[in-house]
């Protein structure tokens, strides 16, 4: 198999984990079902809104996982929620 470096380089440059996605990016993949339980959205902004002291919460996971992306969509779902605390 014959690899085109110039082909290489241009995939490479194209999945850059150091830049998340925006909230609602369509290229956003929901990966849930292999991270295992829990959903950040549900989860910690749950904490968030319902909590009636600042809060301090801990997001972690490897490089390029996602964590940057993720807390992007919460940013933008605690925002659009605006403090109602509509959660399932």
């Amino acid at each position: 198999m014959v690899f085109d470096s110039r082909i290489i380089r241009k995939l490479y440059n194209v999945f850059d984990p150091s830049s998340p996605l925006p909230a609602g990016d369509p290229a956003y993949v929901d990966c849930n079902d292999v991270r295992g339980e829990g959903d950040i959205l549900v989860d910690i902004g749950k904490d968030i809104l319902l909590s009636e002291e600042k809060t301090c919460q801990l997001y972690s996971g490897h490089r390029g996982a996602g964590k940057s992306t993720e807390l992007l969509r919460l940013q933008k779902d605690l925002s659009d929620k605006n403090g109602n605390g509509t959660y399932p």
